[in-house]
């Protein structure tokens, strides 16, 4: 019986990380704001796959990311907007600011003795649809980037508007997928805020879903520690 019983556990595990890792990027935040460079979001273990979400306005008109990274680092970065109306022709900019890398002037204050590459989403002529099963929203990717950090430090990651539309946009770093117990706990949490940002409305299906999802884990976990 013990045996059945594990079994169905790991089945359960394995058919909520799935839907876990569905989604790609774990989100590190939904709605929040980092303005300045001084105020930038601190990021860790850049090769896992994280996506940050940010409203930006006339008061808050930049997204700030910042990191530590080694020698010869590889950073994969990418930003997208929401599919709507309102966003078909919105083009932000996206730039990596760190040591080691070439002068760059952005136009607005950026920190001390470092260097920078731009990428502009209207010049890249990429718009690129992506349909995130784990919380059922549609984005268009306008920038897919890597690049090799050339010296071990600080390194910053800055999104932007490049014309006079300010709207919110999200930007995610990384390529390896990497969930635990707290991703599966706050579930219910990331699908409403994400599918919030995105504009959609939350279908009742999707609500109730959420909830299974969540009681599914908790009944898992208590049935490891039990048995």
């Amino acid at each position: 019986m013990h045996i059945i019983i594990r079994r169905l556990i790991a089945v359960g595990l394995i058919l909520i990380a799935v839907s876990m890792t569905a989604a790609a990027h774990k989100p590190i935040s939904i709605g929040g704001v980092f303005p300045t460079y001084d105020q930038a979001l601190k990021m860790t273990n850049i090769d896992v796959s994280q996506v940050v979400y940010s409203p930006l306005n006339n008061a808050n008109a930049q997204l700030w990311l910042v990191f530590q990274a080694d020698e010869d680092s590889r950073l994969d970065v990418s930003l997208g907007v929401p599919v709507l109306d309102r966003l078909e022709g919105y083009r932000p900019n996206l730039a990596v600011l760190g040591p080691g890398l070439p002068g760059l002037d952005l136009g607005f204050e950026t920190p001390e003795n470092v260097g920078g590459v731009m990428f502009q989403s209207a010049s890249a002529q990429l718009r690129r649809e992506f349909y995130e099963p784990f919380t059922g929203t549609n984005s268009w990717i306008l920038i897919e980037e890597a690049i090799t950090l050339p010296e071990a430090g600080t390194y910053y990651v800055v999104a932007w508007p490049s014309g006079e539309q300010i709207d919110k946009l999200w930007v995610a770093i990384g390529k390896r997928e990497e969930f635990g117990f707290s991703d599966f706990a706050t579930f219910p949490r990331i699908v409403h805020d994400a599918r919030a940002f995105h504009e959609v409305s939350e279908p009742h299906w999707l609500s109730t879903a959420s909830k299974i999802a969540f009681l599914g884990v908790a009944a898992v976990l208590i049935l490891t520690l039990a048995f």
